[in-house]
């Protein structure tokens, strides 16, 4: 009897056991060590945003990856230090003086507020006051400056907790730091390791696409909304220094920031800005502070209108191709999952899963997983190019390309 038998394939419900059985192991893992997902996760996404730079050194300069990966990560490093060096101190000082400005809305709101329901306001023919309207603003406004409290009172644990706290981010971003700079080194191989793991007759082609297509969302998201927040963050910060708005810095950092958060964050910033420029009292233009306030809330308001019709279709692109409904319930559910590392990563995760979720389903019913692809113009029938049977040719060894 030969000594090569043929290994026997494995039944369904045996396949099935298995794969569930992993599921189950992966799981427990990703739970039970769910702390060092967060920095994996980051140091992939600095990995994959600095890869072109590094791409480009290594092409058009004399110099090898590994000196590109040097020079590159190196000047990142230096931007960073330098930047959170300028801004810490500023941003500290900005931090509490916007908690003051709070505290002040808290206190002086109510009057102002009341001054302002007791006003006349003539539009044409027509004189109104607030308060002849039968609300009860005063309920809101008290359950409004309620809520305010907390939100400050938070702010300002925050504040503490993170001064507290300093010397253990430190270490996270080291950490970090490191493992992004191993993810660079290897970001060539990946896609060899992906082929090879799944070379199988008839699947080379299809996995193919699909790592083009995911390099395609995430590709747009990542470096298209990096770049449009920081865009957003100097845009905002340089028309409210102009309009005389106070903290302007900070509100501008804080624009480019929560420009990851979908839809809530554009809000906050506006509103924000707008209660800062209402509650600061003096400013160059001469405005009364209500007029001053709807000048920034206008202003504010165009400027997101311009990013959401103009500026994102034209950076980040229509790569994910979701509802806007569905991508708020999967920033809840991000939130949930994993703070504002999930909500700043739900769209291009629901737009993997959707990529995914898609082929599974065609390919269940038997149809053709890419419709748009040169393949579906050909001939039913037409014969699949033979697939190199040497596991160690150039065909099969060739990496595919960065996304």
């Amino acid at each position: 009897m030969s000594s090569h038998l043929r290994s026997p394939n494995w039944s369904t419900p045996t396949k099935l056991f298995v794969a569930a059985f992993a599921t189950i192991l992966l799981s427990l893992a990703v739970w039970r060590f769910q702390a060092i997902i967060s920095p994996l996760v980051v140091a992939g996404i600095i990995a994959y945003i600095l890869n072109p730079l590094i791409v480009l050194l290594d092409q058009r300069t004399p110099m090898s990856r590994g000196g590109a990966i040097g020079i590159v990560y190196t000047t990142f490093a230096l931007i960073v230090f330098g930047l959170l060096t300028m801004a810490s101190v500023t941003i500290y000082q900005q931090s509490a003086g916007l908690i003051d400005v709070g505290q002040e809305v808290i206190v002086n709101g109510p009057t102002q507020f009341e001054d302002f329901l007791s006003r006349s306001f003539t539009f044409g023919p027509w004189t109104f006051q607030p308060n002849q309207f039968e609300i009860d603003f005063n309920t809101i406004l008290q359950q409004l400056a309620s809520g305010f409290q907390s939100i400050l009172s938070q702010s300002a644990q925050f504040v503490t907790v993170a001064a507290s706290m300093t010397a253990s981010w430190i270490g996270w971003a080291v950490l970090v730091f490191v493992l992004s700079i191993y993810f660079a080194i290897d970001w060539p191989r990946f896609g060899g390791l992906i082929s090879d793991a799944i070379y199988q007759p008839g699947y080379r082609q299809d996995v193919k696409r699909l790592l083009s297509e995911t390099g395609r969302i995430w590709n747009s998201y990542l470096r298209g909304q990096t770049l449009l927040a920081t865009l957003m963050a100097v845009i905002f910060t340089v028309v409210l220094w102009i309009l005389g708005v106070r903290y302007a810095f900070l509100l501008g950092v804080l624009a480019g920031v929560l420009d990851f958060i979908p839809f809530v964050g554009a809000f906050i910033t506006v509103a924000l800005s707008t209660a800062v420029a209402v509650f600061q009292g003096e400013n160059w233009l001469g405005l009364s502070p209500l007029w001053f306030g709807l000048l920034v809330l206008g202003i504010g308001i165009v400027l997101q209108q311009i990013e959401g019709n103009w500026l994102n279709p034209r950076i980040v692109g229509g790569a994910l191709g979701l509802h806007p409904l569905l991508v708020m319930i999967g920033a809840i559910m991000g939130s949930i999952l994993a703070g504002l590392l999930g909500v700043m990563l739900a769209a291009p995760v629901l737009a993997t899963v959707k990529l995914l979720g898609v082929y599974a389903w065609h390919k269940m019913f038997d149809l053709d997983p890419f419709p748009d692809s040169e393949a579906a113009s050909e001939p039913t029938g037409a014969p699949t190019p033979p697939l190199p049977t040497d596991p160690v040719s150039p065909e099969a060894k060739r990496p595919l390309p960065d996304a």
